[in-house]
């Protein structure tokens, strides 16, 4: 038996204030366990529509972990995305978290 744990995606400001996005639960509504690319593509969606909805332009993402959570820069220099508890992600290719689109 699993016991479902979830994510959890927060934004971390520019002075440390720190807000909730959103959770991102593990199982998928078949029960099946996600794995860990699907819950960083997840989280990519999310910091994407967080960063659109304020004009925010992702240029790049830099990914890396640290202290049990998932680190996403998008390129502010002073603003993080944490996703605790950190996945495993290095066994792929880093996702790029941006939407493709240019300006």
């Amino acid at each position: 038996m699993h016991v479902e744990k979830n994510h959890i995606l927060i934004f971390v400001g520019n002075r440390g204030n720190k807000k909730k996005i959103a959770f991102i639960k593990d199982l998928h509504d078949t029960g099946r366990l996600k794995t860990d690319q699907e819950i960083m593509s997840e989280a990519g969606k999310l910091i994407n529509a967080f960063c659109s909805e304020r004009n925010f332009k992702i240029y790049y993402t830099r990914v890396w972990n640290s202290d049990g959570k998932t680190i996403f820069d998008v390129g502010s220099h002073t603003e993080f995305f944490h996703l605790i508890p950190a996945v495993n992600f290095t066994h792929h290719e880093q996702e790029d978290t941006t939407d493709g689109k240019s300006t």
